[in-house]
C-alpha cells in the first residue's frame, strides 16, 4: 500500500487538526502533554510498574495511533526515570498516515521538555514506506518499532505479548475503520495476562468490544473537560518469574555473526563472537568497501519487502555507530538497456516510493541513461563496521578456534574446537558462517549455494575523481577512498574454498564492464591497484536463512503427508539459531537479521511483520521439499 502523509491544518485557537478524520490531535495549548500523561501513563499505572521491572526483563507497549510520538516519549522519559539499568522498554506503535518530517519538527518545537527525545525521533525517522521501522533510544534499551500501514494489515503482522496498550486512534465517530469488531480481539490475542489498555475513547461500543475480547473494563474519569476514558485489564498478573540473562555463543564473526552479536548485546545479553580467523572480517566481510542498497522489486514481493525494512536498519545502525568510511553518498543504478528503463519507470508508478528513499534521475553520471536514485543509499568499510558492531562491553571476541561440533547438554549447548575441546557453553548458539553454516552437523542440509566473486582496486583517474556516488552497472564503481576506487564483482557458480585465489582475468572482466558502461573515466589495465576474493553463500530464493534452526529429520516426520502429524519430541534445536545466506547483500541485511534473531532469543516484538518472517525461517526450504514430492 502507498502511504498517504498526514494532512494537517493548523488552527488559531491552538490546535492541531487531521484534515484526514477532521478531528485534533491534541490541544497545542500546553503542548497536550498532561492529557497524555494521565491517559496513558497513570492509568497503566506505568510509574509504578517501570520501577517494578527486574534487570534484564522487559516491559512492553503497544500503542495504535502514533501521530507525533507524544505518547511515546512521554514514556520513554519515565522509563528512564523509573526504570533500573538493564531493563528494557520496547515499544511498537502503528500509523497509516504518518506526519511528514517538517511538521513533525514544528509539533515539536512545543515539546520543550521532551526536546532530547524529540530530536533523537527526527534524527532517526525513517522515510515513509509502509511496513517495520526500528529506532532506538537511550543506548538501546529503549526501542520503537514504528509500524507504517493500515491498522487492519500491522496489527496482524505484530507479534509478541504486551505488558500495555495505548489506543491513540482518532474517535470511534471519526475513524470508524480502525475500531472495527476485529480490533480488539487481535488485542486481546497480543496480551501478557495482567496486561492494561487505556484510551481517550468511552464510547459504549469501544468497552463492550473489549469486554467481549476477554478484557476487564472500566470507565474512568477523563481529562480536563472530557468527561469519561477508558481503562482496562486483561486477566490477572501471574506470579513473576526469574529473569534469565542469556550466554550466546555467535559463530563467525562476519557482518551477519558481528549484527547478531550487537543486537543481543543492546538487550543487556553476553556474548561470545567465535570466529577461526584471527579478527573480525576475514571472510566475504573483508572487502574493504561495501554497497548498502535496498533491492526492489516492481510487484509487492517477500524479496523487495525484505531488503526495504533491511535498508532502514542498517541506514539507521550506520547513522548511529558512523563506522570508518560510511559515506551516505547515494546509489544510482543505472538502466544498462530499454527494458530496464521500463522496469524502472515501472517500479516507481507502482509502488509510490518517497523521493527521499528512491526517484529516478535522467542523463545519470552524463551516460545519456536514466538511473534509479537511492539517495540515503551509501558506502562502507564492512572491517570497520563490524568492529564498530562488536565494540561493546558484552561482547567477547574468541578469535583462532575453529568451531567443529555442538553439542547440547544438561547446562546448555557445549561449542567445541577442531580438537574437540569445549571453547564456551552457551544456552543458545547463533551460526552465522555463511557457506561454512553447513559444516555444523546439525545444519548440513541447509540449502546453502557458493557463489565466489572477485572485486578490484583502482588507481583513481582525473575524471573518477570527480566521482561522488556509487553507481551500479552491470557492476559497481564506488568514490575513491584514499585513492583507490572498489569496483566489481565477478558472479561464478564454483565449490566453495575457505582460500579462494585471486585472478587476473577477474580485473580484466570487472574492468571491461566497467569501461563499457562509464567510458569517461578512462581506466586502463594499468590503473589496477589490487584486488579480493571471497564466497558469498546464497538460496534458492534469494532470501537470507534467520530463525531457529529446525531438527531435519523430526521436521520431515511431522510434516509427512503434507500436513501436520503427530511427532515425538521437539521439531526445533532449542536454543540453536541460524543467519545466513545473504548473498550479494550482507551489508544491507545483517543489521535486521541481528535484530530479528535478538529479538527472538530474548521474546522481544519482532521487527518484522509475520507474512515477511514466513518466507525467512530456514524450515520454509524443508515444507517445499516435502511438498513437491507429495505433488
Amino acid at each position: 500500500m502507498t502511504l498517504k502523509p498526514a494532512r494537517l491544518q493548523w488552527s488559531d485557537d491552538g490546535s492541531l487538526k487531521s484534515l484526514d478524520y477532521d478531528d485534533v490531535y491534541f490541544q497545542l495549548k500546553g503542548a497536550g502533554t498532561g492529557e497524555s500523561e494521565y491517559v496513558f501513563l497513570q492509568n497503566n499505572d506505568l510509574a509504578a510498574r517501570f520501577a517494578a521491572l527486574m534487570p534484564g526483563e522487559s516491559f512492553r507497549i503497544g500503542e495504535l495511533g502514533f501521530g507525533s510520538g507524544l505518547n511515546f516519549m512521554l514514556a520513554a522519559r519515565l522509563f528512564d526515570r523509573a526504570a533500573p539499568k538493564g531493563a528494557r522498554l520496547p515499544f511498537p506503535s502503528i500509523e497509516k498516515h504518518p506526519i511528514e518530517k517538517p511538521d513533525l519538527a514544528r509539533i515539536h518545537g512545543f515539546f520543550g521538555e521532551l526536546a532530547g527525545y524529540a530530536d533523537a525521533l527526527r534524527e532517526q525517522y525513517p522515510p515513509l514506506i509502509e511496513g517495520f521501522h526500528g529506532l532506538r533510544f537511550s543506548n538501546g534499551r529503549i526501542r520503537l518499532l514504528l509500524a507504517l500501514g493500515d491498522v487492519a494489515d500491522m496489527l496482524p503482522a505484530l507479534q509478541g505479548k504486551f505488558d500495555a496498550w495505548f489506543l491513540d486512534g482518532f474517535s470511534p465517530k471519526k475513524n470508524a475503520d480502525m475500531w472495527g469488531d476485529a480490533l480488539y480481539d487481535a488485542i486481546a490475542a497480543r496480551t501478557a495476562r495482567g496486561g492494561t489498555l487505556s484510551s481517550f475513547s468511552s464510547a459504549g461500543h469501544v468497552r463492550r468490544g473489549l469486554a467481549a475480547a476477554g478484557f476487564t473494563v472500566r470507565k474512568v474519569p477523563g481529562y480536563g473537560i472530557k468527561w469519561n476514558m477508558t481503562a482496562a485489564q486483561f486477566g490477572e498478573k501471574p506470579a513473576p518469574a526469574d529473569v534469565k540473562t542469556y550466554n550466546v555463543a555467535v559463530l563467525g564473526a562476519g557482518l551477519a555473526g558481528c549484527a547478531v552479536a550487537r543486537a543481543l548485546a543492546d538487550r543487556g545479553q553476553r556474548v561470545g563472537v567465535i570466529d577461526r580467523a584471527e579478527g573480525c572480517a576475514a571472510g566475504a566481510s573483508g572487502n574493504p568497501v561495501g554497497i548498502m542498497y535496498p533491492k526492489l522489486t516492481v510487484d509487492p514481493s517477500p524479496l523487495g519487502d525484505y531488503h526495504s525494512h533491511a535498508f532502514c536498519a542498517a541506514r539507521a545502525r550506520l547513522e548511529e555507530l558512523k563506522p570508518k568510511h560510511w559515506k551516505p553518498c547515494g546509489v544510482l543504478r543505472l538502466d544498462m538497456n530499454a527494458e530496464k528503463q521500463k522496469r524502472t519507470r515501472e517500479l516507481l508508478a507502482r509502488r509510490g516510493y518517497p523521493e527521499d528513499f528512491a526517484h529516478i534521475v535522467e542523463d545519470a553520471a552524463g551516460t545519456g541513461r536514466t538511473a534509479l536514485n537511492h539517495p540515503a543509499a551509501g558506502m562502507v568499510s564492512p572491517p570497520a563496521f563490524c568492529a564498530a558492531l562488536i565494540d561493546h562491553e558484552h561482547v567477547q571476541k574468541i578469535y583462532a578456534t575453529t568451531v567443529t561440533k555442538l553439542e547440547k547438554t544438561a547446562k546448555g549447548w557445549m561449542i567445541c574446537d577442531a580438537e574437540g575441546e569445549p571453547v564456551i557453553i552457551a544456552d543458545a548458539v547463533v551460526v552465522a558462517l555463511a557457506q561454512e553454516s553447513k559444516d555444523i552437523d546439525q545444519l548440513s542440509w541447509l540449502p546453502l549455494q557458493p557463489l565466489r566473486g572477485q572485486m578490484t582496486l583502482l588507481k583513481a583517474t582525473e575524471e573518477s575523481k570527480k566521482l561522488q556516488t556509487v553507481i551500479c552497472h552491470d557492476g559497481y564503481i564506488a568514490p575513491a577512498v584514499d585513492g583507490l576506487h572498489s569496483m566489481g564483482a565477478t558472479f561464478q557458480k564454483e565449490d566453495f574454498s575457505p582460500a579462494p585465489e585471486t585472478r587476473g582475468e577477474d580485473d580484466l572482466e570487472n574492468l571491461e564492464k566497467l569501461n563499457a558502461a562509464l567510458p569517461q573515466f578512462g581506466f586502463t589495465a594499468k590503473d589496477v591497484a589490487g584486488h579480493r576474493a571471497g564466497y558469498r553463500a546464497t538460496t534458492p530464493d534469494k532470501l537470507p536463512l534467520i530463525g531457529p534452526a529446525p531438527d531435519y529429520e523430526a521436521f520431515c516426520k511431522a510434516h509427512a503427508g503434507g500436513k501436520e502429524t503427530p511427532t515425538d519430541g521437539p521439531l526445533y534445536h532449542e536454543g540453536l539459531y541460524v543467519a545466513t545466506g545473504f548473498g550479494a547483500h550482507g551489508t544491507t541485511g545483517a543489521v535486521l537479521a541481528g535484530e530479528i534473531l535478538a529479538a527472538l532469543i530474548t521474546a522481544d516484538p519482532l521487527p518484522v511483520p509475520e507474512g515477511l518472517m514466513r518466507h525467512l525461517l530456514p524450515e520454509r526450504f524443508i515444507l517445499r521439499a516435502l511438498k513437491r514430492r507429495e505433488a
